[in-house]
């Protein structure tokens, strides 16, 4: 008999927050017990953002697949650093996991005496998309491109909010203030949505995010002056790409599902597999959609390649900023 549980912890925009899926227990034979009891998956941001909410949908298809239940956590904090900590402390079995995010990896780098290494204490087991990073002020900011924000950042100190130190729209936006002799200060959130918000609320005079910033735009209450892509995104395509403007900064991104180290890699190619079917289902499409994320699939071994690529090429800019 197929039994579904879901536990709604919170409504939200896609009516996923804290769920516990618990699928019919198809496709595990006698000779193949992983998984055969829940998997823990923690995201490293607050409750409702874009990772938080693509992961759960990720959790739902991933758990159709594997016949089995996936608890997704939330363990917020330090540009989600403590998120990766905890699961680098694990047993590498299978049943703990975290999503991994560019802030996470850069930390490393960043934060004084961080407890891990991406490149040795953790399993990389797939890759599903990649942030797309936004700078955006109030719609009724004066402000109406980048020129005009640099102009005034260097005629008095202005506040920006991202969802955390050591995240990819912070180190660009720290490059930016090299590059311009800018002057703000980053207050640095939980959460895309809390830095949104805090935006809205006035609490600083711009954001650079991921864009959990969508909805907002799209309704008018925020305005897009440029993102750190190399190129255009479709949807929001009058706001030119920071190449454009002048700056050749594009934003390192990372969106995927890493353990502890040491796991058996036929668990990593069951849960590649499992969360590479997820990705096709449209809940999680919907939710890229929603959170303007770019899909871009990546098996473990590429994944790899990627982390390795992004801590070599973003890590020598967070120790910069090392205190």
């Amino acid at each position: 008999m197929k039994k579904n549980v879901v536990i709604v912890a919170a409504a939200n925009m896609l009516a996923l927050t804290g769920l516990l899926f618990t699928p019919a227990a198809s496709g595990a034979g006698k000779n193949d017990t992983y998984p055969d009891k829940p998997i823990q998956l923690v995201v490293g941001y607050g409750a409702g953002g874009g990772t938080d909410m693509c992961f759960r949908a990720l959790a739902q298809g991933a758990a159709e697949k594997l016949g089995q239940s996936i608890v997704v956590e939330n363990k917020p904090g330090a540009g989600s650093s403590l998120s990766i900590s905890y699961i680098a402390r694990q047993k590498p079995d299978g049943y703990t996991l975290a999503a991994l995010s560019t802030g996470a990896v850069l930390n490393q780098f960043l934060v004084k005496n961080i407890s891990y290494d991406v490149g040795k204490d953790l399993t990389p087991i797939a890759m599903m998309a990649q942030y797309q990073v936004g700078v955006l002020v109030r719609a009724d900011s004066p402000y109406h491109n980048v020129a005009d924000l640099i102009a005034a950042a260097k005629k008095k100190s202005m506040t920006y909010s991202t969802a955390g130190v050591g995240t990819p729209q912070h180190l660009a936006m720290e490059k930016l203030g090299g590059i311009t002799g800018g002057q703000w200060i980053h207050t640095p959130y939980k959460s895309g949505i809390e830095a949104s918000t805090g935006l809205m609320r006035g609490d600083v005079d711009f954001m650079t995010q991921t864009a959990e910033w969508a909805p907002y735009v799209r309704d008018k209450r925020l305005r897009l002056l440029a993102v750190f892509t190399n190129k255009r995104i479709d949807e929001f395509n009058q706001a030119p790409t920071m190449q454009e403007a002048g700056f050749d900064i594009v934003a390192p991104s990372i969106f995927g599902l890493v353990g502890p180290k040491g796991m058996d890699p036929a668990i990593v190619r069951k849960l590649d597999d499992a969360f590479h079917h997820a990705m096709s289902t449209s809940t999680f499409k919907n939710c890229a959609n929603q959170f303007g994320l770019m899909i871009d699939y990546r098996n473990a071994s590429d994944f790899a390649r990627h982390i390795d690529n992004t801590a070599v090429q973003w890590g020598p800019a967070a120790a910069e900023l090392k205190k």
